[in-house]
């Protein structure tokens, strides 16, 4: 049951209130100033005058007008008091005694002061309820009569600032008080204050107030409100230094109706004549929803100011408020300015940003093209230089989406191609530059081709077979005994063959003894190469039993040595789409060669990215750093350290701090990866299985080799090494990496926990989690449970997945649980760069 006041909060309950209170503050005998009869005069004229304000009283003004008229240091004892007489409770208190000596009296001091304060928050809460309920009722009943009144102005204005709640719960008693409370919530507003709001002020009586606001813009439409004779001077100034600004006064002004027909259009005038260029215009536009009469102007103008796209952009801010669209404008201003202004703010990638179906959009393609093979020239590589243009322009084709820009897309891309080709030195860079022009979607004309060719001393069969690598073509090359490896197998991986046709290709190569034809069609089709025949068989139950057999053991041998030949990473893609159709004893060898070719992959990734570091991990740099309490002591380097103190002329080295020594830290530091591999069904393809195999052994060859493990997944977990397996050898890892078969669910759960496990036996200070996957999981649910573990133990999870064929919704829901990031990855060799620069070797 709530403690009732004693004293109600009545005027005529004044004096008593003040002659109770002073005489119990004279009784105290620990008050510093005894009260006087002046003090019992000042509560009562204090309360009085809040009676008068307020038109009410409430127990708290009793409590305030204690305590504000008592001497300072006293007013504790005064809230007590005062607390005491309106609760109604006994007076009896215990005098403060000097502290006796000994350590009993400090703890009763100690317990006598808690024991005050824990008093004094019972008192402050059960008065807080009191006068909480008395505030409301005051704020209720003046709610009640404020909206009953036929004048509802007043009201109004204050529902925008103060809801009905907000009036009864503070307890407003009045109109000076509401008008108070609203003008001070209207003032928290300043620098997005409506005209609705300025008008509002005029009622709670602040305009004067908001005529001095910090914003200029909203102080010069109250000026304008409140009728002020210096408006239209203080405007233009505005509108030379701030024509944004002055462009939202202006609104307001004309939002609030104060201004005549003259006016308004004589500060129209003013602010246009202040825009000097489409920034300014568009602002304009934002705040006024008309264009400026000298826009044309402006947009004449923009090609000396802006880049296309940017000004393309502050066109469309203009489009939106003004409804009309200035693309077309700005493209044929920049068209005709070009040469003046125009191609240094226009390039390739704000054309594809800023596309139309106008002819001035195709006459800068045009232009921008012609500068782009003069710029060719003077590069110390043509040829590269415009090959990386095209792929530019490749990639920003996407962006178009008119019908008829494409094609005027294509005509560049075609000029870049021929003038690439224009560029080339040497036969092997025509051949080359024809097959990167074809990779990016253009193939160079059939005259720039026959051109280069002539000039560079070609035959034409060797024109013929940039021109076109057809069967012919390299049936003609092989027939000829052309042993050029990287000439055939460029032809052979374009020319897009039959197997049939590779295997007659192989069949000619072989009857000639040609190692290098045979390599070169194995990298494209292994098993027409190496003659593999399928015979048919049948057990004893009548079962028909197909198998592969090879034939001439001869054509094997050459077949293998000429593979050696060819990319690496394309023997590993071999491996695993052809291991089950091969012989026991091919399929053994061609295993050997993908092991060895799968560790010095590895390792050659490694040291591309990290340095020439052999098996055992990162190599140490030249960093020192001091020594710090919990470091290994086997890392302070002691050469550093005796260089160091003597260069700061220490000779005495009997007294060392730990900051003295200097350690030699890695780049990153001791580092652990744990990597998880997906093999089930829906890897079954031979680049993502080589693409895990070789991303693990560059990983294996880019950290030591004791923080190091590997885990094969799909329904069940296969544990390659675990990180406290130290022995486990590198032949182990590759071996088991080329075992890996795709089949069976998807199930990532098992492998992240054994992650878990594995990362609490390592004491490396960086913890990395490669989770290498499709992401079609049958247990995502709690795959994401588990990852939310890895950001709190500070382990990073990179989810890598292959850039054409995974669940992209399901893999970036699970890199946000981990707080991890995706890395796709679209062919083997740019696996081992991208992942190393990803983890900051």
């Amino acid at each position: 049951m709530a403690i009732q006041p004693r004293i109600a909060p009545l005027p005529s309950n004044a004096p008593p209130f003040a002659y109770k209170f002073c005489r119990q503050m004279r009784a105290r005998k620990d008050v510093r100033k005894k009260p006087s009869v002046r003090q019992t005069q000042s509560i009562p004229q204090l309360l009085s005058a809040r009676y008068f304000r307020k038109g009410e009283l409430t127990l708290e003004d009793f409590l305030e007008a204690a305590v504000f008229t008592t001497y300072p240091p006293d007013q504790d004892i005064a809230r007590e008091i005062a607390e005491d007489i309106l609760l109604g409770r006994s007076m009896k208190r215990k005098e403060r005694h000097q502290p006796q000596d000994g350590l009993a009296s400090a703890v009763k001091v100690e317990k006598d002061a808690l024991a005050s304060v824990m008093e004094q928050i019972r008192r402050e809460q059960e008065l807080r309820k009191i006068i909480k309920r008395d505030k409301v009722e005051v704020g209720y009943e003046y709610l009640k009569d404020l909206r009953q009144r036929s004048d509802r102005t007043l009201y109004d204005a204050v529902r925008d600032y103060l809801a009905d709640g907000d009036v009864v719960l503070r307890g407003i008693a009045s109109d000076d008080d509401i008008r108070e409370v609203a003008s001070n919530e209207l003032e928290s507003r300043h620098g997005g204050l409506t005209s609705q709001d300025i008008q509002n002020s005029q009622v709670l009586h602040s305009l004067d107030a908001l005529c001095q606001s910090p914003n200029a813009a909203e102080r010069l439409a109250a000026k304008s409100l409140r009728g002020d004779e210096d408006v239209m001077n203080e405007f233009e100034n505005l509108s030379r230094r701030d024509p944004a600004t002055a462009a939202r006064a202006l609104r307001l002004m004309e939002e609030l109706d104060t201004l005549d027909s003259e006016e308004q259009w004589q500060m129209d005038k003013i602010l246009q004549d202040n825009l000097h260029d489409l920034s300014e215009a568009a602002d304009y536009a934002r705040h006024l929803g008309r264009t400026p009469i000298n826009l044309d102007d402006l947009i004449k103008d923009a090609p000396h100011r802006y880049r296309l796209d940017d000004a393309a952009a502050l066109g469309k801010k203009i489009a939106a408020h003004a409804g009309r669209d200035f693309t077309e404008d700005l493209l044929q201003q920049y068209d005709e300015q070009y040469d003046q202004a125009g191609a240094g703010h226009v390039d390739m990638q704000q054309l594809a940003g800023v596309h139309s179906s106008d002819q001035s959009w195709s006459n800068l393609i045009d232009k921008e093209t012609r500068r782009m093979l003069e710029d060719a020239k003077t590069r110390s590589s043509p040829s590269d230089f415009l090959k990386s243009k095209l792929g530019q322009s490749a990639q920003l084709k996407e962006r178009l989406t008119e019908r008829t820009t494409p094609l005027k897309w294509r005509e560049m891309q075609q000029a870049l191609a021929n003038g690439a080709v224009e560029h080339v030195a040497t036969k092997t860079d025509l051949r080359q530059t024809v097959k990167t022009c074809s990779r990016f979607g253009r193939i160079p004309s059939e005259k720039t081709v026959r051109d280069a060719g002539k000039r560079l001393g070609m035959t034409e069969s060797e024109i013929l077979e940039v021109l076109n690598p057809s069967f012919k073509v390299i049936k003609s090359l092989i027939e000829q005994d052309v042993r050029d490896f990287e000439r055939l197998h460029n032809l052979l991986s374009t020319a897009n063959l039959m197997q049939s046709q590779l295997r007659e290709l192989a069949d000619l190569a072989a009857q000639r003894e040609n190692q290098s034809a045979l390599g070169a069609i194995a990298h494209v089709d292994f098993g027409a190469a190496a003659g593999l025949r399928r015979s048919v068989t049948y057990d004893y139950g009548g079962k028909v039993q197909r198998q592969w057999e090879a034939t001439d053991k001869k054509r094997v041998d050459m077949t293998i040595g000429g593979l050696l030949g060819g990319p690496a990473t394309n023997v590993i893609k071999i491996w695993f789409g052809y291991r089950d159709k091969l012989p026991p004893e091919l399929k053994e060898r061609l295993r050997d060669i993908a092991k060895r070719l799968l560790i010095d992959l590895g390792m050659r990734f490694a040291r591309a990215t990290m340095g020439s570091s052999m098996l055992g991990g990162l190599q140490e740099n030249s960093t020192v750093r001091p020594f710090r309490i919990g470091d290994d002591i086997d890392l302070i380097n002691l050469e550093e350290t005796i260089d160091s103190l003597l260069v700061q002329g220490r000779t005495n080295f009997s007294i060392l701090e730990e900051s003295d020594f200097l350690v030699t830290e890695t780049y990153m530091g001791h580092r652990a990866f744990y990597w998880a591999l997906d093999k089930s069904g829906s890897m079954n393809a031979p680049e993502k299985l080589g693409m895990l195999a070789i991303s693990v052994m560059a990983g294996l060859y880019g950290v030591q080799k004791d923080d190091f493990g590997v885990v094969l997944f799909d329904h069940e977990t296969h544990i390659v090494k675990e990180i406290a397996h130290r022995n486990v050898s590198v032949e182990k890892v590759a071996a088991d990496l080329l075992d890996a078969r795709a089949g069976g669910g998807t199930g990532g759960a098992d492998s992240i926990r054994l992650a878990l496990r594995n990362f609490e036996d390592t004491k490396a200070k960086e913890k990395v989690f490669i989770f290498s996957t499709d992401m079609y999981l049958s247990d995502q649910a709690e795959c994401e449970r588990l990852a939310e573990r890895m950001k709190p133990l500070n382990i990073r999870m990179i989810i890598l997945v292959p850039k054409n064929s995974y669940d992209r919704q399901a893999a970036e829901k699970l890199a946000g649980k981990s707080h991890g990031v995706v890395l796709d990855i679209e062919s083997i060799e740019e696996l081992p760069a991208k992942l190393l620069r990803l983890t900051n070797y």
